[in-house]
């Protein structure tokens, strides 16, 4: 595993731990952090295994929660579970840091709908995932939905690819996001996201995509005019935790985290499909005009992307794209 590359992750958790509060201290006292918002869909896991883990320890075990990247990016919180300074994170497209094959996930619709979704991770395959972590020294707590994600702009209704043409689209700085764009047609590029709001306020990019959760939580409905639900990608989240440090933990307690594990998953399935309604009725509300894309038509030139964006893959992953696929 890699080791901590900054100091100043030290210092952000030292403030994360003043922000906490103070509370009574149980035996045992696990640190989870996330770079979703207290309201997020993250946080909807997160809350959801810390609620299991006290009860199911009678309060002997204490998740603290640490929300809005106040203890670093994914990327550092991967460095500090490496360190033990961090316990659990919230994990998703940098999962590829540890592992390359774990990019298949981000393929252009290889999920259809979030019974396929449940399919794959409570089955056989997400076991593997687990297992391919693992080996690597990770334990993987627990699955969680980051959502599927849509196209939102300021130009025009999107309905087919060639429909994003020369649209300047801003994208997570996942190489294949960026690609998969440029093949619709678009001028994709990369942008941290916490100037994402500004810089489609400004005109700096026509459109984004993300999952409807972050359109609302963002408030993006205020600087775009059209929603697009596309459906791209499913992100697939990790509850990532340092596997020595899982190891050094009580049996009851390695249960009860578990356990919570799933009820983390199915909380934010739940959060994901009540945003699919609340928030298209809102963006609606503030004005934004909302349609369904020719999804086959979308499918159609995602395909040939499946091929580039497995090369240099392990062949076990992309013999697992097609177990993806073929699964109901």
């Amino acid at each position: 595993m890699k080791a901590l590359s900054s100091v100043r992750y030290i210092a952000s958790f030292a403030l994360g731990l003043g922000l906490a509060g103070q509370v009574a201290a149980a035996e045992l006292e696990l640190r989870a952090a996330t770079i979703g918002s207290q309201q997020g869909i993250q946080m909807a896991g997160l809350n959801a295994l810390a609620a299991h883990v006290a009860e199911a320890t009678n309060n002997s075990a204490d998740i603290k929660l640490f929300h809005s990247g106040s203890l670093g990016d994914q990327v550092s919180n991967i460095e500090a579970i490496d360190t033990r300074l961090l316990d659990i994170a919230t994990i998703e497209t940098p999962i590829t840091t540890i592992d390359e094959d774990m990019g298949i996930l981000s393929l252009p619709y290889l999920f259809r709908d979030r019974e396929h979704v449940s399919n794959v991770l409570s089955g056989e395959i997400g076991q593997e995932l687990k297992d391919k972590l693992q080996k690597q020294g990770y334990r993987v707590i627990g699955f969680y939905e980051g959502g599927f994600r849509h196209i939102t702009n300021n130009s025009h209704a999107i309905e087919k690819p060639e429909d994003l043409d020369g649209l300047r689209i801003r994208t997570p700085g996942s190489r294949q996001r960026v690609e998969m764009f440029n093949a619709y047609g678009a001028n994709a590029s990369p942008l941290p996201y916490p100037e994402l709001y500004s810089a489609l306020q400004t005109g700096v990019f026509d459109g984004q995509e993300n999952p409807l959760v972050e359109v609302e939580a963002s408030r993006f409905y205020e600087v775009q005019d059209y929603l697009s639900l596309s459906g791209h990608v499913y992100t697939v989240g990790f509850l990532l935790m340092n596997e020595s440090r899982f190891q050094d933990l009580d049996a009851s307690v390695q249960q009860a985290l578990l356990e919570g594990g799933e009820q983390a998953f199915e909380a934010t399935v739940n959060f994901g499909e009540q945003a699919d309604q609340s928030v298209v009725e809102l963006v609606k509300e503030n004005g934004m005009e909302v349609n369904e894309v020719d999804t086959d038509t979308f499918i159609a030139a995602s395909q040939p992307l499946w091929d580039s964006f497995t090369e240099g893959l392990s062949q076990e992953a992309r013999d697992m794209v097609q177990r993806i696929a073929d699964l109901p």
